[in-house]
């Protein structure tokens, strides 16, 4: 995706959970549809934006997960504290931003029906508000993933602890939906989940 006005915008791909409601795997190691479950956002990610502007963060089976994404010019940071939850990958990732980030966009890794063309309607969207607003999706009446937050947020993300996300911080007032598809709202936590997936992905 080409860069707007230089407009630098960091892609945090959530990757460190321990998968509990899953069982006994790592979901992001199952198989589904030829590919690792890791390598499906992996691949949606690198087809609009370039490697630079993604920063995984890992910890649950970190060699493995690593091994999976096999790109070396992708940033990966290690959370070795991956077990007290989500808030906690984000946290670290934020301390790794530079300077000229104007806004991070969070995506959970164990999304694979994300679509392209919807990471492209958010950042857009995000950019034309000038950087300034929480850019969220929607599909029907439910939010989804990802969020794209401003610079006004970095600190709150930076102080995020335990298995809290960011959507409990935003302001309502700063929040701006964007339809988008169903893929924005199917996370894989189970393995019926993956199941479904396999029949609503296009082969």
């Amino acid at each position: 995706m080409k860069k707007y006005n230089n407009i630098s915008i960091k892609k945090l791909l959530l990757a460190a959970g321990s998968s509990k409601r899953y069982g006994n795997k790592n979901k992001l190691t199952e198989q589904f549809k030829g590919k690792y479950l890791i390598q499906h956002i992996r691949d949606t990610l690198l087809t609009v934006f370039d490697s630079s502007d993604l920063l995984i963060i890992v910890g649950h089976q970190s060699k493995r997960i690593i091994d999976l994404i096999n790109n070396e010019d992708i940033k990966i940071i290690n959370n070795k504290n991956y077990k007290n939850g989500i808030g906690t990958s984000i946290s670290v990732g934020m301390t790794h931003l530079d300077s000229n980030i104007q806004g991070v966009m969070i995506i959970p890794a164990d999304m694979p029906l994300i679509s392209a063309e919807d990471l492209i309607k958010l950042e857009k969207k995000f950019i034309e508000l000038n950087c300034k607003k929480v850019v969220l999706p929607k599909h029907q009446d439910t939010f989804g993933n990802p969020v794209i937050l401003p610079k006004s947020y970095f600190g709150t993300l930076k102080n995020l602890k335990e298995d809290f996300g960011a959507r409990s911080k935003i302001r309502k007032d700063d929040m701006v939906v964007v339809n988008c598809h169903i893929g924005t709202i199917f996370d894989i936590d189970t393995s019926s989940a993956l199941a479904k997936a396999n029949s609503m992905i296009k082969t």
